[in-house]
């Protein structure tokens, strides 16, 4: 190609690789192509271009071209072709089993949604907004985290899916699951290193979220540890919630935080609440399958489309009502559509709602201390309304609350928030005292109106 031309331009570039011009870009950076600037706009060496399609470059690729059967514990489900040098990695050549495909990637007549797909698996990786991953890709010369499943077959401790190589049909779910079998960065000893096992025989190549984290093994228990953002309040919240749910909620409604320390800096701990055999969906995707479902509002059409595939649509409310009510107490304000949802057996395909997890967002973290002895109290909802008072009046499954078991909360909340540096500077923790006790008086008479209006 190209051979009496020494530099082509990136959509040139972007052309012949069939890609697009940010992803010449990240390449670029990654070293994997070379460029150079020709009167203000940078210009792609055609032999760099003609060795990364090769598989030849400088920074050497991780796997460029392999098949594999996408599994779901010891089903398989799909045939898959994955080629690193693609902006869509994975490509799905054969449906095996409709059913257990990942939720909301095939359409109704059994075909792939190749969009959906890739974002299901983009969403299966480490962000790269997480704190020094670029540094770590470069070592291993990928420009884009999504390819770090494929280096410990995409296993994973939020589901059961993963990647037998096409010459490797023996390999068993029992013999390398994480939830059964031990993997590298498990002790406790190394939690300070969070990036220390990415890359590696790890549950943290599939972990979601921007705070540093990771996975553990203690007393034989998964735990995921999650460490702090430019706060170190987030990690009591999490214990703060806790108590809250405790209070107010059955034990496997909600998932237990407790804190720890890490580096000498806060951080919380807590178990992993999946089986070996099941699989968490996030809410966003029961979400994208609505459609016409019928209903008032976006929360009544997610209920009544929930009720379909759990099977019970009461148990479906009561759960959502308890998070949103939970979620308005304590000022939650990142309950977005990926940190709540279903939990699926991946062997009988039922659903039901998942415990109430990361809530960490909350109890005005991210308030000035002057915002708040000015009285300023406010905070934005999700997932249903940006405005807390309408998305609390959705709660339609309210007969579980009692106010009474509240009547000492806030002291304790605030006996766990005293641990922390963030939340005790310049007096605030009085001040999130009172905002708490408000929003305890304001929930509980909420509720108790509630009650009464006719649905």
């Amino acid at each position: 190609m190209h051979d009496d031309i020494s530099f082509v331009s990136m959509a040139e570039a972007a052309r012949e690789l069939k890609v697009t011009k940010a992803r010449i870009s990240q390449l670029l950076s990654a070293g994997l192509l070379k460029g150079t600037l020709v009167e203000g706009r940078r210009m792609i060496d055609v032999s760099s271009i003609e060795a990364y399609r090769r598989g030849s470059s400088g920074a050497s690729s991780l796997l460029r071209k392999k098949q594999f059967t996408l599994m779901s514990a010891q089903h398989e489900i799909a045939r898959i072709d994955y080629d690193d040098r693609r902006n869509n990695p994975l490509s799905v050549l054969e449906i095996v089993d409709p059913a257990r495909m990942p939720f909301g990637t095939i359409t109704s007549n059994d075909t792939i949604k190749t969009r959906e797909f890739n974002d299901w698996w983009r969403h299966r990786s480490v962000p790269n907004t997480r704190p020094g991953l670029m540094r770590k890709l470069d070592e291993f010369g990928l420009t884009d985290a999504s390819g770090l499943p494929v280096r410990n077959l995409g296993l994973s401790l939020s589901d059961c899916y993963w990647l037998r190589p096409e010459d490797q049909s023996a390999l068993s779910w029992d013999a390398i699951n994480y939830f059964d079998n031990d993997f590298e960065g498990a002790d406790s000893n190394r939690w300070d290193e969070w990036l220390g096992a990415i890359g590696l025989d790890s549950p943290d190549n599939t972990s979601e979220g921007e705070l540093p984290k990771r996975w553990g093994i203690k007393d034989g228990m998964r735990v995921l540890i999650k460490g702090c953002g430019f706060d170190d309040q987030r990690p009591y919240n999490e214990a703060v919630a806790t108590a809250l749910y405790r209070r107010l909620l059955d034990a496997g409604a909600f998932v237990a935080y407790e804190i720890t320390r890490v580096s000498d800096r806060a951080a919380c701990m807590c178990p992993c609440f999946l089986g070996a055999h099941e699989e968490y969906i996030p809410a966003v995707y029961v979400k994208n399958g609505i459609g016409n479902t019928r209903g008032a509002s976006t929360y009544d059409r997610f209920a009544r489309y929930a009720g379909r595939w759990t099977g019970d649509e009461e148990e479906a409310r009561l759960a959502l009502s308890q998070m949103i009510v939970c979620d308005a107490i304590i000022a939650n304000t990142d309950r977005h559509w990926r940190n709540f949802g279903f939990v699926r057996s991946v062997d009988t395909l039922q659903m039901r709602p998942a415990p109430i997890f990361d809530s960490g967002n909350s109890l005005w973290y991210q308030k000035s201390t002057v915002d708040l002895k000015q009285g300023d109290w406010t905070f934005s909802a999700r997932p249903f309304d940006i405005n807390p008072d309408r998305q609390l009046a959705m709660a339609d499954r309210l007969d579980w609350f009692d106010s009474s078991r509240l009547s000492d909360f806030v002291d304790e909340a605030m006996a766990i928030l005293s641990q922390s540096e963030s939340a005790t500077r310049g007096g605030r923790l009085d001040l999130l005292a009172q905002g708490l006790k408000l929003r305890v008086e304001t929930v509980s008479a909420a509720v108790k109106t509630l009650r009464h209006v006719p649905r």
